[in-house]
């Protein structure tokens, strides 16, 4: 995407396994498209560290984050 996120909105939260998960829509500086990243609210970890999503995350990606999580992939918010 751009170099640099404009906006910021959460655009949802869901319960993933005990997590609570939220959803936030990022806009870009000179990039035409959005992303998504999740992050862990009782804990502020962004579980999108890798990549974020080109839209929307379905229930079965977001599991597949909190599967991760639970695995010792942790990665604390920048």
């Amino acid at each position: 995407m751009g170099d640099k996120v404009t906006s910021e909105r959460l655009v949802g939260t869901h319960t993933v396994r005990d997590h609570t998960l939220e959803v936030y829509r990022l806009t870009w500086r000179d990039a035409p498209g959005l992303s998504y990243d999740v992050l862990d609210a009782a804990t502020g970890e962004l579980l999108t560290v890798d990549e974020s999503f080109d839209r929307t995350p379905t229930r079965d990606q977001l599991h597949e984050l909190v599967e991760n999580q639970d695995n010792g992939n942790h990665h604390p918010r920048p």
